[in-house]
């Protein structure tokens, strides 16, 4: 397994599938942001806007 795996894995053991979906979700509307605002591609910034709304709708009852 790969690092990332590991990590990943850990902080899903400590908190909750349903929390690190939210992270996830809070990071893609901020990569939207950043790509928006500082990188002026609005392209890439509706393809994080999309990622966000598609984890938003992932139900997870765990």
């Amino acid at each position: 397994m790969s690092q990332e795996y590991q990590i990943v894995e850990k902080i899903v053991n400590e908190s909750s599938l349903a929390t690190v979906l939210e992270m996830l979700e809070r990071i893609s509307h901020k990569q939207a942001q950043y790509w928006r605002e500082h990188e002026k591609d609005e392209h890439t910034a509706k393809l994080w806007d999309k990622a966000a709304k598609q984890i938003e709708q992932i139900n997870v009852e765990i």
